[in-house]
């Protein structure tokens, strides 16, 4: 399974950029402790290789979830816009409106799930 140009994808949109540091507080998989609100991280929740049955896959189709955190449920809802607007056009999103809140650290969660196609013969980082 490729690995998902994420980081590439959210640096590159201004929309993102203008609400957060996307290399201070953008985390693969899960935020270090201690992380201070706004916070986002991501992770590859499943995938599926497209097989032929004449040749090898050259694409796979990776699924991943988004979730934004921070004290303000309306910040953490416009992040999560902007992010989805960032990657909506390389990613199939399936889930728009994951909302949760973590009583014990105090925070709203806005997420979403997608699909990403992911060309093997292209290396993206």
């Amino acid at each position: 399974m490729s690995d998902l140009p994420i980081y590439r994808a959210l640096n590159a949109d201004i929309g993102v950029t203008s609400l957060i540091d996307v290399e201070a507080k953008v985390w693969e998989a899960v935020a270090p402790e201690g992380t201070q609100a706004p916070y986002v991280v991501w992770q590859i929740i499943s995938g599926q290789a497209e097989n032929h049955l004449d040749a090898p896959a050259n694409f796979d189709n990776v699924q991943f979830q988004i979730m934004v955190y921070d004290t303000s449920s309306k910040y953490a809802s416009a992040l999560r816009g902007a992010i989805r607007n960032a990657l909506e056009s390389r990613a199939w999103i399936l889930n728009p409106t994951i909302n949760q809140y973590d009583s014990n650290a105090r925070l709203y969660g806005r997420g979403f799930d997608a699909n990403w196609i992911s060309d093997r013969s292209t290396t993206e980082d």
